[in-house]
């Protein structure tokens, strides 16, 4: 019988890892420059991107999603994930920023108390996960949402700002000349760790380095050290960027050159083979995540220094997915055993680097969340291909895995980019219009008044939204300078740590206008608001009308610390005032919900009508997405008669007041308050001095400020109020339609 000769068994790479090169590092250093190439010569950013201002920016904004990615790759390395690093940052913040506030301890106890506060979050789920074998996902899911919870509850759901003074050594540059010392030893120590490396192979009788692998490790560090002096050899490296190199550099070490980084790789290889070897499986995941924990904290630190404050509701929010993204890009394979902290710096710029890119090229905020989610599956596409079995040789798996990376990334970078440099070329903007958020229904209308108003008067703009994060809109704020803008007409994120922002534009010569809501600072140029407090009070009275000054009540105030949502819920007090001292009138509930969203105000009503026995009388609502989750609660339990007020006119609340599912609607005319505030920036930009309604004491100064009124709106002043304005159509309200004119 002749036996078949079975195929030949898969060629393994036997070159040592000190003979290899990491091409998937490498890859990706392609990756970043040929992106950085494309943007230095594209019309919109060139002379803009690549210039030491911006590239010094791109780095500190990315420094705090660095210092937590670094930690995240041990984590995802030994097959675990942490979805709690958002939430962690805003409960380290919140220590550090109540210790300097309420306790008037100086900076150096708060940030030690805020890193400690770190290494017990990371203890705390290392030992749920190593210990008592709860899956990583569920343990920092609880988390997630635990950690935000205790934020909001140590904070009392308020925004804590500003910063003591002293606090600012974490966002300080070091001296050109200790620069210089660092960057020089660093480049130092590193090549001389490689020669080291190298005469050691060679005493022990192995193979030395190559001489390609010597001179690619050489010149990589040659090259970082130059790039590195050209940005900051002139005016220092800034604090966070330092702590974010000191983070790659020890993580670097503490996975290629220790026993615990080859223990974590053991683990991620093979769990059972690991502990099988004799390492200590579950003492190793406990310093894991203890790890991630402090570095968390190094982060929140960063952040709180940058925002110069903390928003205990929105302070790192999905902060996690930024990380995650930047680990698996990387390289880091979301199965374990592979990947490298190296590969996660390139992956944290490369990301770093289009979100950057989008905001300078004026890209919508949505259509970067978009770029973000093909980001992510395309790394995660590339590491299961790359795992795939048809690919025998190691050496060629590898260089298939970059070569993927390589060619997902620049595809997708080209598609962004050629999408946004397809809009009408733009010159560099004389205003920069920053919202808060261009998710809900009436933003849509800010930016089309705002932008045709600003356009009539010959200015040019740029439109950027920050999805309620003070880190994403700071780092907006920066971009907007870099591009050029005279003016800034911001709606902040936080009104108290939104003082940073007022700061960094007079340091470059531009004024800001706060939009909507305000600003506190004393330094503010102008600000640019509806009468908030008013719409309290006629949704107040209003309510007492229909109630009769009795009844219970619930009040749906929006994101804590919010200076609308605070001058709307104030408004509501000092009209129920005396009937709350009669007692004739009970505030069941009284919540702040952090996104405004109807799903909130839904969960919030039906607590409440829990609470209080199955019925509530009013509703106040400080928009029209809380006023619409009050509906769907009160018609989910079939009550009628029920007072519910909302604000903004949004299309669907107007609908349910025609139909008489709710009772008032405020208008808040975006029309003319967009206008108002092209008015002011033309105004500023010409050097003239805008005429102002009256002034108000922000920050220990006073600010001109224009109050643009509101209305109330029923069903028999639709037609005058909204559809005559062209705030909505007459289409949009199918409900109104007996009370609205018919058509010629």
């Amino acid at each position: 019988m002749k036996l078949e000769r079975n195929a030949d068994p898969p060629r393994r790479d036997t070159r040592p890892p000190g003979r290899r090169i990491d091409l998937n590092a490498w890859a990706m250093a392609g990756v970043l420059i040929a992106l950085w190439a494309v943007l230095a010569v594209l019309p919109a950013t060139r002379g803009v991107f690549l210039t030491e201002r911006n590239l010094a920016t791109l780095l500190t904004q990315n420094a705090h999603i660095l210092v937590v990615a670094v930690g995240m790759t041990l984590v995802i390395v030994i097959r675990g994930i942490d979805l709690s690093v958002g939430a962690g940052v805003a409960l380290t913040g919140v220590v550090a920023a109540l210790l300097q506030l309420k306790a008037g301890m100086p900076a150096s106890v708060a940030i030690a108390a805020a890193l400690g506060t770190g290494a017990v979050i990371g203890l705390w789920q290392g030992v749920w996960v190593a210990r008592f074998g709860i899956p990583a996902f569920v343990v920092t899911l609880a988390g997630f949402n635990a950690f935000r919870g205790l934020a909001l509850v140590m904070s009392d759901a308020r925004g804590l700002a500003p910063m003591h003074q002293d606090f600012a050594i974490v966002t300080a540059s070091v001296p050109v000349a200790a620069t210089w010392i660092l960057i020089g030893g660093a480049l130092a120590i590193g090549l001389a760790v490689i020669w080291r490396d190298a005469l050691r192979r060679r005493a022990l009788g192995l193979d030395p380095p190559t001489v390609a692998v010597l001179g690619a490790r050489a010149g990589g560090q040659v090259l970082v050290a130059a790039f590195l002096l050209l940005i900051f050899g002139g005016r220092g490296v800034p604090a966070p960027v330092l702590v974010a190199g000191l983070t790659v550099l020890g993580g670097a070490f503490l996975t290629r050159r220790t026993r615990f980084g080859r223990h974590v790789y053991a683990i991620g290889g093979n769990p059972e083979a690991a502990r099988l070897s004799g390492i200590d499986v579950r003492r190793v995941t406990i310093w894991v995540y203890v790890i991630v924990g402090v570095l968390t904290a190094v982060a929140g630190v960063l952040l709180a220094g940058r925002v110069n404050g903390v928003t205990p509701g929105s302070q790192g929010q999905l902060l996690e997915l930024d990380v995650i993204t930047a680990v698996v890009i990387g390289g880091t394979s979301l199965t374990g055993g592979r990947g490298s902290v190296i590969g996660t710096m390139l992956g944290a710029l490369v990301f770093g680097t289009l979100a950057n890119g989008m905001n300078l090229l004026g890209l919508d905020s949505n259509w970067q969340l978009i770029c973000k989610g093909l980001i992510l599956m395309t790394a995660v596409l590339v590491d299961v291909v790359s795992k795939g079995k048809r690919v025998a040789s190691p050496s060629r798996r590898i260089f298939g895995r970059t070569a993927l990376i390589a060619a997902a990334l620049v595809a997708l970078v080209v598609v962004v980019i050629v999408a946004a440099a397809a809009r009408k070329a733009k010159p560099r903007p004389d205003v920069a219009f920053i919202l808060s958020t261009l998710q809900e229904e009436r933003y849509q209308k800010d930016v089309r008044y705002f932008e045709a108003r600003a356009h009539e008067l010959g200015l040019s703009t740029m439109t950027l939204a920050a999805d309620n994060d003070n880190a994403k809109q700071i780092a907006q704020v920066e971009d907007a300078l870099t591009r050029g803008a005279k003016v800034l007409v911001i709606q902040p994120t936080d009104s108290q740590a939104a003082s940073t922002y007022v700061r960094l534009a007079h340091e470059h010569g531009a004024k800001v206008v706060a939009y909507d809501r305000a600003i506190v600072s004393g330094d503010l140029d102008y600000y640019v608001s509806h009468d908030s407090y008013e719409v309290g009070v006629l949704q107040a009275e209003a309510a007492i009308r229909a109630t009769g000054g009795r009844g219970k009540f619930v009040i749906l105030s929006g994101q804590a610390g919010h200076s609308v949502a605070t001058e709307i819920t104030r408004g509501y007090h000092d009209t129920l005032a005396p009937y709350l001292a009669q007692g004739s009138i009970e505030i069941v509930s009284e919540q702040s919900h952090s996104a405004w969203s109807p799903e909130q105000g839904l969960r919030t009503v039906e607590d409440a009508m829990a609470r209080a026995g199955g019925r509530v009388d009013a509703i106040l609502a400080n928009n029209s997405g809380l006023a619409r989750g009050a509906v769907q609660a009160v018609q989910a339990a079939g009550l009628t008669g029920v007072f519910i007020a909302g604000a903004d006119a949004d299309a669907a609340n107007v609908n349910f007041v025609c139909e008489g599912s709710q009772s008032i609607e405020v208008l808040k005319e975006i029309k003319p308050l967009a206008e108002t505030a092209a008015d002011v920036a033309a105004a500023l930009i010409a050097g003239r001095r805008p005429a102002a309604s009256a002034t108000i004491e922000l920050g220990g100064g006073d600010v001109p400020v224009a109050a643009v009124a509101v209305q109330v709106i029923t069903p028999d002043n639709v037609q005058p109020l909204l559809v005559d304005s062209g705030f909505l159509t007459a289409a949009e309200l199918p409900a109104c339609k007996s009370h609205l004119a018919p058509r010629r």
